[in-house]
């Protein structure tokens, strides 16, 4: 992708402007436009997925803003360590089931380390696992839980070089 599809994409997408004035902005023609916004589809779903989670937690502040925290953070379980490729490798291999796999559980959630705060406080949100998240709920602490998520991270630990030595 080059960096005129990245300016593209971010006015765009995140943006929200219109193709007219990104064609200014941009010096591009509609046309072109119009050929990188079918080309980039992957991409253009990628930050509607975040812009849907930005929609609703009801965060305030302003989707540009959170989209440069999100892209900014490790997607990884602030708790557990556990990555969503992980995750992956792990349900594909049946060693990680949930009844809630068809609404939960496949990406990282976002969290709120203390609970009473909005979702607007970039140091008080983090990226969660659905495991993490959903044992976590409102009632510990983070320090509490980052002892909790020791525990769940010595499993999926286990869980995955077990597929590691199974795949040999």
């Amino acid at each position: 992708m080059t960096e005129q599809q990245k300016d593209f994409l971010n006015l765009c997408i995140v943006e929200q402007l219109t193709f007219k004035e990104i064609s200014e902005k941009l010096k591009l023609p509609k046309e072109t436009l119009t050929i990188w916004y079918d080309e980039l589809k992957a991409d253009r779903i990628a930050i509607a997925t975040i812009r849907t989670l930005w929609t609703r937690k009801k965060i305030t502040m302003p989707f540009s803003e959170f989209y440069t925290w999100y892209l900014s953070h490790e997607p990884k379980c602030y708790y557990c360590d556990i990555t969503e490729t992980q995750i992956k490798l792990l349900i594909d291999s049946e060693r990680l089931t949930t009844k809630r796999l068809s609404t939960r559980g496949r990406k990282l959630e976002l969290d709120r380390k203390e609970p009473n705060m909005e979702y607007d406080n970039f140091k008080n949100i983090v990226f969660a696992c659905y495991w993490c998240n959903n044992a976590k709920t409102d009632t510990f602490t983070e320090e509490e839980f980052l002892e909790v998520g020791k525990v769940f991270k010595t499993i999926w630990k286990q869980r995955l070089n077990n597929d590691r030595r199974q795949s040999n």
